[in-house]
């Protein structure tokens, strides 16, 4: 199937595919596309993940080129080859997984590879004042002169942005460019990109928010199982319309857990942790998790919530203060004693930490159970033992892959999170701590990841989430702690009836009774 709904008939489409093909091995990723996208609008591309999305999106970018049929531009087939015959023909994109030098500074990486001159050397100056015209015009702070090894994921995005941004593009296209970013940076993000529009410019963004492709769409493509499957208007669509397109049914929704709170599963006492620079992340947090509940932790990114969690997963060692699992003291604050404690860690990043990418899918859902007896004993392992339970994880968690030998890496995103889900969940955790479970996920993953995060709380373990996503933790928590300069400023015990907006103002600092409000 092709989409063409969306031209205006008058004039070429300003990036097209007809007829593509994209196949790796036995996997067809993209299956005779073709797509037709206007100039100077907003097209939002859809599908769950494994869909076929991203490798169309890198095949107009340059990263990879179809087997058969043929990429046009303004109305001309065209061959990309690489990235930067993309960038000279005016495509740029950001990807979801970054693609930054860690040694470099955001302000480097901004500008590297065409870096404005003066007298044969880099004009500083001058690189300076365009990144900060760039941040200032799209609300998109960062420190220029910090090295991106030192920032967090969020701020990582934020340069990656920028980079594209500074370039120019005609064809923007974005993968998930929201995914880290607030409400009040996604709101500037788009206000800018409308501007952008305005005057010509194509944006193409990988989005699963549906909200957001509301608000903010003027056209869209559907992708299932490498296929173009719908397409039009966004105004001419419902949300039940768009979903029963990406997944085949309309009718997907989160839950949370059934409240069966039983004993402390994990307690922290006047935590006080350090941040980057020598600041103080964590400044004497006290909290106390209960078996069978579903902690939320809020707060705007920097706040102290995410070295929180770290500790807590023995990846950070605190100042002064105690942690105990089920009544035992966490000694050494290393991510061994807390594993051999009973607790699970789904990171921020999946990619870069959560799995070996080059690792097959099989060593990576096994990798912290191999001890176990089942698996092997002496010194031998029970490749055949461990290959059965490798498979039936991936049935569980309804992870797409042509092979369980195949790398972790040469999975989609979405499919990379199920991995590491499937992995932490799989041992039993007594207290599994999960860092924004759902980032660039489906609204058909989303709805696997909340139902799994549910079933977890109702085995009788503790789980904490830490969500940029305030809409996601009030789908599954039970109770919301908000962070504010390193402290908990709130805690939600009746989640039912909190709003985003009582949330949103905790996070802001207002005070108790206006958060009542």
């Amino acid at each position: 199937m092709s989409d063409r709904s969306a031209g205006d008939g008058g004039h070429p489409p300003k990036i097209a595919a007809t007829g593509v093909w994209k196949t790796y091995g036995n996997v067809v990723a993209n299956r005779d596309v073709s797509i037709e996208i206007p100039a100077g609008g907003v097209h939002a591309v859809l599908g769950e993940n494994g869909a076929g999305k991203s490798t169309l999106m890198r095949m107009f970018y340059g990263v990879e080129q179809p087997d058969r049929g043929a990429i046009l531009l303004d109305g001309e087939p065209i061959v990309i080859r690489t990235p930067r015959e993309a960038i000279a023909r005016g495509v740029g994109m950001v990807f979801q997984h970054f693609g930054l030098v860690p040694g470099l500074t955001a302000v480097q990486n901004i500008v590297l590879g065409v870096e404005p001159t003066k007298r044969l050397s880099v004009d500083r100056d001058a690189v300076d004042e365009r990144a900060s015209a760039l941040m200032e015009r799209f609300d998109l702070s960062v420190d220029l002169h910090t090295k991106v090894a030192g920032m967090s994921a969020a701020r990582q995005q934020r340069v990656e942005i920028l980079k594209a941004l500074y370039r120019g593009a005609q064809v923007l296209i974005l993968d998930e460019p929201t995914a880290l970013l607030t409400p009040q940076e996604r709101t500037s993000l788009f206000a800018a990109i409308r501007h952008m529009t305005t005057q010509g410019t194509t944006v193409i963004f990988i989005s699963h928010k549906l909200s957001e492709i509301e608000q903010f769409a003027d056209t869209f493509t559907v992708m299932r199982a490498g296929q173009v499957v719908g397409g039009g208007r966004r105004a001419d669509h419902t949300r039940d319309e768009l979903v029963r397109l990406m997944v085949g049914t309309a009718s997907i929704s989160s839950r949370r857990a059934e409240s069966r709170a039983g004993p402390t599963a994990l307690a922290a006492e006047d935590l006080a942790v350090p941040g980057h620079g020598g600041r103080q992340a964590v400044k004497g947090v006290s909290l106390a998790v209960r078996a069978g509940e579903v902690l939320g932790l809020a707060g705007v990114e920097g706040n102290g919530q995410l070295e929180f969690l770290e500790t807590l997963a023995g990846l950070r060692a605190p100042i002064s203060g105690s942690v105990s699992i089920a009544g035992r003291p966490m000694r050494d604050f290393t991510n061994r004693e807390a594993r051999s404690l009973g607790v699970g860690y789904v990171p921020e990043d999946r990619l870069a930490t959560g799995v070996a990418g080059t690792a097959p899918i099989v060593d990576n859902l096994l990798a912290n159970r191999v001890g176990e007896g089942r698996f092997g004993r002496r010194g031998t392992l029970r490749v055949r033992d461990m290959r059965a339970e490798a498979e039936r994880l991936v049935e569980r968690y309804d992870i797409r892959c042509d092979s369980i030998d195949q790398p972790a890496a040469s999975l989609s995103g979405g499919n990379i999170q199920k991995v590491v889900l499937a992995r932490e969940i799989s041992t039993e955790p007594t207290v599994l701590l999960v860092a924004e479970p759902t980032r660039g996920l489906d609204v058909g993953a989303i709805a696997l990841v909340h139902e799994h995060l549910a079933r977890v709380a109702e085995s009788g373990a503790a789980v904490i989430v830490l969500s940029s996503d305030l809409d996601e933790l009030l789908s599954v928590a039970t109770r919301i702690a908000v962070f504010r300069n390193g402290e908990i400023v709130s805690i939600e015990p009746d989640v039912p009836s909190t709003t985003a907006q009582q949330l949103g103002r905790a996070m802001l600092g207002a005070t108790a009774e206006a958060v009542a409000a």
